[in-house]
């Protein structure tokens, strides 16, 4: 009897601590329920009084199904938040301050409560002001002072030198009627060069099935992406010494949560990308970048048999939607992770090297693609911003041609990691056959048409 009550006595105890609803209809906006709510809130799924009409077991239900889908919206505000909130660099000062929108400081301050978002928004303000106002009055030691919490001394250093580049741009031969705006323009002009040229974007959308609604434009490898953020900013116009490289990392957009009356997309054009992951026999899919990585850091060691990343690639590098991976961050997502002999597929363009001689004339075809693109084309903008032509060439040579794939399989031992050394043609990217064939947000690509290689430690090995 007394195990009996026992028994009893601690069932009661795991049902106090577990969703249970026998108590009733649920109040709206519940504290134990508070990430569920701001998942309602912010997907528009329910308003208080919709809440309020549904059956209690309707909540339940809905309360559910949105656990887990809240905690990974959390945890990717917050690790969002927190990268936001680091030093910029002056590529990812670009970047936040060009990408930074009311909606996200909003999601910021519904999931992290308002004085997460009005930290933020505080150094938004102080940096957009900066930005605008160095290339016309220059920043003052107090101006210095007040970005040194927010910003990397280089990228100060950055700021301080375009009113330079600003006169140095208004005094060039040739620019007759110049004014302090259209000098301000060309020096801010300067500081963006490491953006990806809109020429080159379009033909690599081309060849990448790309589209103009859901993934991030790639053009550059990782590294590639750092050289040209130091050689092509407001110092390179100076003929200053180049920056020592280091690799800077454009800064991810917050990822948005889809309405509940827009969870699927109508258009006759592609948003596909996602996230395939195999493990323990079993297939799951994500779009969300949090969640799939959450999903992937809680399976055992040695459980992964086949992920697929399904995006957009350039040489070295890899998108997932908002996500972008080279070799060392997506080895440090799966290492220890993969069976031996799992399989890792980068679905993406040129993320293998073109490889060795071949009569293939697809691949020689996608080789002068990519030559042009990764190469030719960034070189003769440095040229034009006057990087000699040396280092230019040194510079762009390193990463045309990187593998992205083979450099994976280095940090990953023991799988096999899969990428394209080709551009690749995904006829479910195509307008108009991607709705018909309704796969508009479709997380695996399904045919790809492109040359794949394969690495096993390095080596490589026979095309799975």
């Amino acid at each position: 009897m007394k195990e009996l009550r026992l028994i009893f006595f601690s069932l009661t105890l795991a049902l106090a601590g577990s969703y249970a609803f026998a108590a009733g209809p649920v109040a709206w906006g519940l504290e134990d329920y508070a990430s569920e709510f701001k998942l309602f809130s912010e997907t528009r799924t329910f308003d208080r009084d919709s809440w309020a009409a549904l059956p209690a077991q309707e909540q339940e239900r809905e309360l559910t199904l949105a656990r887990d889908p809240a905690a990974a919206r959390l945890a990717a505000v917050r690790t969002w938040h927190a990268a936001a909130m680091r030093k910029w660099s002056t590529r990812e000062l670009q970047g936040y301050t060009a990408g930074i929108k009311e909606k996200d400081l909003q999601s910021a301050e519904l999931w992290l409560g308002r004085a997460a978002a009005s930290e933020l928004k505080k150094k938004l303000k102080l940096v957009r002001a900066a930005l605008k106002r160095a290339p016309v009055e220059g920043l003052n030691n107090n101006d210095v002072l007040a970005l040194a919490p927010h910003l990397t001394p280089e990228a100060i250093n950055d700021l301080r030198a375009m009113r330079a580049a600003a006169a140095s741009a208004t005094l060039t031969p040739g620019k007759k009627g110049s004014s302090p705006g259209s000098a301000s323009t060309a020096a801010l002009e300067k500081f963006s060069a490491s953006l990806p040229s809109g020429d080159s974007a379009a033909v690599a959308r081309f060849f990448d099935g790309s589209n103009a609604s859901g993934d991030a434009a790639v053009n550059f490898s990782g590294a590639a992406q750092a050289s040209r953020a130091q050689a092509g900013g407001a110092a390179a116009a100076l003929k200053a010494a180049p920056a020592p490289q280091v690799r800077a990392r454009v800064p991810a957009p917050l990822p948005q949560q889809k309405s509940a009356d827009t969870a699927k997309s109508s258009a006759w054009t592609s948003d596909a990308y996602g996230y395939t992951i195999t493990a323990g026999g079993r297939t799951t899919t994500y779009r969300d970048q949090a969640a799939a990585e959450a999903a992937i850091r809680a399976l055992p060691n040695g459980s992964v048999s086949k992920i697929i990343l399904y995006g957009h690639g350039s040489p070295g590098m890899q998108t997932v939607g908002p996500a972008t991976y080279d070799s060392e961050s997506t080895a440090e997502l799966l290492k220890g992770k993969m069976a031996r002999g799992g399989v890792i597929q980068f679905s993406g363009c040129n993320t293998a090297s073109i490889g060795s001689a071949t009569l293939n004339p697809a691949v020689g075809i996608s080789m002068v693609a990519r030559r042009l693109l990764y190469f030719s084309l960034p070189y003769f903008q440095d040229r034009a911003d006057g990087v000699p032509a040396a280092q230019a060439k040194e510079q762009w040579e390193k990463g045309w041609d990187a593998d992205l794939a083979r450099d994976t399989s280095l940090g990953v031992r023991g799988a096999v990691v899969c990428g394209y050394r080709t551009f690749g043609l995904v006829p479910g990217r195509l307008p108009g056959l991607t709705r018909v064939m309704g796969n508009q947000e479709a997380t695996t690509p399904g045919y790809v048409a492109g040359k794949k290689a394969c690495y096993r430690d390095g080596q490589e090995v026979a095309a799975q």
